[in-house]
């Protein structure tokens, strides 16, 4: 793990993949997760990620193809 960027701390890591294996949903989606952390900044325990997915789907790409140029 010698490649992480100093700012990602590796007790961040386990919550990171959590959030990516919920965020393929082909389609635009919203995820919320709650994360309970130490005085230190240290995560402890966090929620189940909740997606939801954004309606109407051709709505939804229009958005996309808004704010996604780069």
């Amino acid at each position: 793990m010698d490649n992480l960027p100093e700012d990602i701390q590796k007790d961040w890591l386990s919550i990171i993949r959590r959030l990516q294996s919920v965020a393929i949903s082909g389609g635009l989606s919203i995820i919320k997760i709650s994360i309970l952390c130490n005085e230190n900044g240290k995560p402890l325990t966090w929620t189940e990620p909740k997606r939801t997915i954004l309606e109407p789907k051709g709505r939804a790409e229009s958005l996309i193809l808004m704010v996604d140029k780069d």
